[in-house]
């Protein structure tokens, strides 16, 4: 591997971090090199703040609007890139009606309205960045590594032809170092489950929410008159209102597991969110899961899969074990 490679390899490894700041700058600045595909070796290859606090809101945008992951150390104090993207993910909300999530990559903000918002979150981004994030990353053990030059009055980091090649044409080893030093990170963070998974589905846009169809003949047990009703609010569902809802935000369970899904109305479905749920709720779906156990077993149904799910969730205490992890 080449030295410079190495250098690499070693501050991304090795570097102190109370956030993810430091990854997702590792991340921006490779991500650009390959984009660049640089050849004049007699030329220097700039690279703006502002090129770098987008990717940064990627980044962030991407594992908040479908996983809500905890991005540092100190939950009470939210980094400040973070905290600027999840109020455009609220405002961005606000403006569509509905909570429900959308890749970065296909938000159009200036067709959104929200275009002003939009550049706000760049500007606290490049600010942060100036301030703290691009001189920080290079320094491990109290040794600053000379890997690029800043210009912080313009706001811009510095590399050679050569060194930005070096990244371009190790891109792919480079993002999977990163990707588990972030995870790594994450796990320290978050208590969710599957946080490669999350990370990795994310990077790879593999992210599939399931047709959950296939748990209706299920779900349905639980009823006795032909008819379907709400978990939350306890009222009639119409056929063309049906949704099938995650008590535990598959945000955070990142599967579709029977004992955690329930019936409701599109439109409660769609403005819950990412939000925990009460004990209250917890309360009911235990009881509703008792209750959907017993119906199974007295339906005629094969016990199959889903049958040995439910039960074991029931003995082994998951709604509540979940609930409290997720809460945490």
């Amino acid at each position: 591997m080449h030295p410079y490679i190495k250098t690499w390899n070693n501050i991304i490894m090795n570097g102190s971090f109370d956030n993810t700041y430091k990854m997702a700058w590792a991340k921006a600045i490779v991500e650009l090199s390959l984009a660049h595909k640089a050849s004049n070796t007699d030329k220097l290859v700039i690279f703006d703040f502002s090129q770098i606090s987008e990717l940064f809101i990627k980044y962030y945008w991407n594992q908040t609007i479908y996983f809500d992951l905890i991005q540092g150390s100190n939950v009470k104090k939210i980094p400040e890139i973070l905290s600027a993207t999840k109020a455009l993910i609220s405002t961005y909300f606000n403006a569509k009606g509905d909570c429900l999530p959308e890749r970065f990559e296909k938000i159009d903000f200036n067709a959104a309205g929200l275009n002003e918002n939009y550049e706000l979150c760049l500007k606290k981004a490049a600010n942060t960045l100036k301030q703290d994030v691009c001189y920080r990353f290079k320094k491990v053990g109290g040794e600053d590594f000379a890997i690029y030059e800043l210009d912080l009055k313009n706001r811009q980091v510095i590399l050679t032809n050569d060194q930005a090649n070096l990244l371009a044409d190790h891109a792919e080893i480079l993002f999977q170092i990163i990707n588990y030093r972030w995870t790594q990170m994450l796990e320290t963070f978050n208590h969710s489950p599957r946080i490669s998974m999350k990370v990795r589905s994310i990077d790879e846009n593999k992210i599939r929410r399931s047709n959950l169809s296939s748990f209706h003949k299920y779900l349905d047990l639980e009823f006795s008159d032909g008819k379907r009703y709400c978990f939350h609010c306890g009222q009639e569902i119409a056929p063309s209102d049906l949704s099938v809802d995650h008590v535990i935000p598959w945000s955070f369970m990142f599967s579709d597991d029977i004992w955690n899904l329930v019936y409701c109305h599109k439109s409660e479905n769609s403005s819950k969110s990412n939000s925990s749920p009460t004990e209250e709720m917890i309360n009911k779906l235990e009881a509703r899961n008792n209750n959907l156990l017993a119906k199974y077993e007295a339906s005629g149904l094969k016990l199959d899969k889903k049958y040995d799910e439910l039960k074991l969730a029931i003995e082994k205490d998951y709604v509540r074990k979940f609930w409290v992890a997720a809460k945490g």
